[in-house]
């Protein structure tokens, strides 16, 4: 019995030490929603308007996380498992230090990707993983930032520079956007996350602007986004993407504003019997932003181009965008208004040359019921190409949301 006592005392005294070296604050989160959507769609001039949508519900962003800090270190573990399509198991390790003025941050992510398929070769596998089994099949991208709080250096894979859009959207669709089809990026700049170095710089505690390089063997990924359209990807010996870009934010007075432009290009790197100026292609994309504070309204208007142009071929494609409204405070629920326009014209595809326009219309109002989260929304679209698969497109939304996290 002595000895038995001896031992719990060791093991109680060995977890007190051992707890303030390993103390890691801990947490679990997650999210519920509900929803009841009437949808009416027509897809063209000559098609019949068909109606869908019911009540539905989801669960999202299941998340275990856990912190810890010592001294001027810091770091945290996330596991997180969500669904857009397939099941999305993420595990992420970030953390950051800070030696004189200078800190230093970093993170690593990795998703186990599991579409939720049988692995025994049912689906078009031999013997082995099953088609459309795949986890992950390459390092995690990520980036280094050390910033002293008036200069920030980052870099890597990273938003370097800000998209600038600054509308806001009700819960029923209606919003635009540039390539919905692919990248579906808001109107304003048509940038991304890229490979690339950037120098953010604090002019003052009101201005900030930002400077960005992007240098990398990513074909489809001028500037984040923008693709090749000249044949590029056709060599055998690869791409390269160069884009420089530049980023301004700043308050003044009620307003703040933020402007954007990055040109980047893409072209085959060459081989013996190619030539590296033969295939290429350039573009260009500029957005601005303005939200200004007014009290219980605030307007906003974002704006927004892109043209990518092909050396050799001369197939060309441009976007420009522009969306205004409003949110109006009424005590602690909102109102918001949403316009927006999107016009794209390509040489190559559709209806070459003639321009594909959509507009949207949003109108929302958020509330809450005791803890949850009640969102109205009403939106609309329209769609029109001369010619176009799609001329006479219509769409209408209703949609009303409740939500809980916890």
């Amino acid at each position: 019995m002595k000895q038995l006592s001896k031992i719990m005392l060791a093991a109680v005294a060995s977890v007190a030490l051992a707890a303030p070296a390993f103390a890691w604050d801990f947490s679990a989160s997650g999210s519920a929603l509900g929803k009841f959507n009437i949808t009416n769609t027509t897809a063209s001039d000559s098609a019949n308007t068909v109606t869908s949508g019911g009540a539905s519900s989801e669960g999202s962003s299941l998340k275990l996380a856990s912190s810890h800090s010592d001294g001027n270190k810091s770091a945290s573990l996330s596991y997180t498992l969500d669904w857009d399509g397939n099941l999305d198991e993420t595990i992420t390790v970030s953390g950051s230090s800070k030696v004189g003025n200078w800190t230093a941050s970093g993170s690593v992510s990795y998703n186990r990707d599991r579409p939720g398929c049988v692995d025994n070769g049912s689906n078009g596998g031999s013997s082995g993983t099953a088609s459309g089994c795949m986890a992950q099949t390459d390092e995690d991208y990520t980036n280094v930032t050390v910033t002293d709080g008036t200069m920030t250096i980052v870099l890597g894979e990273a938003s370097h520079l800000s998209n600038q859009n600054a509308s806001s959207g009700s819960q029923a669709a209606g919003a635009v956007t540039f390539d919905p089809s692919d990248d579906d990026i808001a109107v304003g700049a048509f940038v991304d996350s890229f490979h690339g170095v950037s120098l953010g710089y604090k002019i003052s505690d009101a201005m900030s602007a930002t400077v960005a390089y992007q240098k990398s063997s990513e074909s489809d990924d001028m500037c984040g986004a923008g693709e090749f359209i000249d044949g590029e990807a056709a060599g055998n010996s690869g791409t390269s993407t160069t884009g420089t870009g530049v980023g301004f934010n700043g308050t003044f007075g009620p307003a703040a504003v933020g402007f954007t432009i990055c040109n980047a290009s893409t072209e085959d790197v060459g081989s013996a019997s190619v030539d590296p100026t033969s295939l290429a292609s350039t573009s260009s994309t500029m957005g601005l932003g303005i939200g200004i504070d007014l009290g219980d309204i605030d307007p906003f208007i974002s704006y927004g181009t892109y043209k990518n142009e092909g050396s050799s071929s001369k197939d060309a494609l441009e976007y420009s965008g522009s969306e205004f409204g409003l949110t109006y405070a009424l005590g602690s629920d909102t109102v918001i208004l949403y316009i927006g326009n999107y016009e794209t014209t390509s040489t190559s595809s559709g209806t070459a040359g003639n321009p594909y326009t959509y507009s949207g219309m949003e109108l929302g109002y958020n509330t809450t019921v005791g803890p949850a989260a009640l969102k109205v929304g009403y939106g609309s679209q329209t769609r029109a190409q001369d010619g176009g698969t799609y001329d006479g497109y219509s769409m209408t939304d209703i949609e009303v949301a409740m939500s809980y996290s916890f």
